[in-house]
């Protein structure tokens, strides 16, 4: 969850290997790799996909972010994408977005004065990032008022909280949450549990992280440090994890770091969060990188002691992390699935039908992405099957 895309880690040049995936199933890691992580996977849709001719009126529609992050901008600009090429926008053209960016304010201005679409208005006031209590109070008092706004988009799980409330009544489409059944944000995965909220659900993504990375280290303890309030406890998918374990048989070491109130409170979370990893890496044997609200650019810094130490680190955020240090994570491989997934759950909602029973769930094959730097300086060499099946490898000069 971090909000920049600058990188000061040593090596952060990478090598794509996805064309390199067919030679990975002989042997290692790359033939695990699609046992624990199955072809792409979409709910059955309950009709077939309705066009702009099903939309009777022009929907409003406004977006709020828990922070600047990568992947909220790439998530957004890949359903912009497949709402272009459907139909339901005109041309976006010369949209400002570029891959890494984590901006989305102006993105979203530029919207509101170009993407012309007979049913879509882009509302040029209704952006909202790094969103506080007060912010989101404020954003939920203008929801309810209903000629204003008509749906919001929105991404991650301290926005997707906030948004789920009974306290107004406009479609909430939620993505890039890390649990939205463990945070509350919808009920099941068949039923959101209110009939205007719906979130986008992977459910088993983090359980197939740490099986992988059981896998490759036979760990019997991992270290984990997270916010121990129930947001907290749901930005690190903590019912994951402790299942995870019990199912592996691995014990979990934890510290607590409290998450910044605001940008005033972030040295003290900073301090906090030095001395928690300083202590994971004399305790475990492995370190789970939970979401955190540190910048991107003080990631390898921060994550010192871990290579000091030699000890191996998952990123549960992505390739974003192991550029910077982290000696390993799974991210999706491009961004064009899950575009096409929420725009047909947009076009859908906007077409009439129910919100509360559309399908939520959506997964497609990972990718691995590896440290080569990290590998060498904690003293493991990454087996050559595994190299094989990396969709990216960092630091690599």
């Amino acid at each position: 969850m971090s909000p920049h895309s600058s990188s000061d880690a040593p090596g952060a040049t990478a090598i794509t290997r996805r064309g390199w995936m067919a030679g990975a199933a002989a042997a290692g890691l790359g033939a695990s790799l699609g046992a624990l992580c199955p072809p792409a996977t979409v709910l059955a849709a309950p009709r077939p996909l309705p066009s702009v001719r099903d939309v009777p009126r022009r929907w409003r529609v406004g977006y709020a972010e828990s922070m600047p992050y990568g992947n909220y901008a790439a998530t957004l600009a890949a359903i912009l994408g497949e709402l272009e090429r459907m139909g339901w926008t005109g041309e976006l053209t010369g949209m400002p977005y570029r891959p890494g960016q984590t901006d989305t304010a102006a993105l979203w201005s530029w919207l509101a004065a170009r993407a012309g679409s007979p049913v879509l208005e882009f509302v040029a006031d209704a952006h909202a990032t790094n969103l506080t209590a007060e912010g989101a109070a404020a954003l939920v008092r203008r929801l309810q008022d209903p000629p204003d706004i008509d749906l919001m988009i929105v991404m991650g799980t301290v926005a997707g909280v906030a948004l789920a409330t009974d306290a107004h009544r406009v479609p909430v489409l939620a993505f890039s949450c890390t649990n939205p059944i463990a945070a509350g944000i919808v009920e099941s995965e068949t039923d959101t549990g209110r009939d205007h909220v719906w979130a986008h659900l992977d459910p088993r993504r983090f359980q197939r992280q740490l099986s992988i990375f059981h896998k490759t280290f036979g760990f019997r303890r991992l270290g984990i440090a997270y916010d121990d309030s129930p947001t907290g406890r749901a930005i690190a998918s903590l019912p994951d994890i402790e299942a995870t374990a019990e199912r592996l048989g691995f014990a979990l070491v934890r510290r607590h770091v409290r998450a910044p109130i605001d940008h005033l409170d972030q040295y003290r979370y900073e301090v906090d969060l030095t001395a928690a990893w300083d202590g994971l890496s004399r305790e475990a044997e492995a370190v789970y990188i939970t979401y955190g609200r540190w910048p991107l650019d003080r990631f390898t810094a921060l994550a010192r002691p871990f290579l000091k130490r030699r000890i191996p680190t998952f990123s549960q955020l992505g390739p974003e992390e192991v550029e910077r240090g982290a000696l390993m994570s799974i991210a999706r491989a491009d961004m064009a699935g899950i575009g096409h997934f929420g725009a047909a759950t947009l076009a859908r909602v906007m077409a009439g039908e129910p919100l509360r029973h559309l399908p939520q769930v959506y997964f497609d094959t990972p990718s691995i992405a590896w440290n080569a730097a990290t590998a060498a300086t904690i003293g493991y060499r990454i087996p050559f099957p595994a190299l094989l099946a990396a969709d990216s490898l960092h630091g690599v000069l």
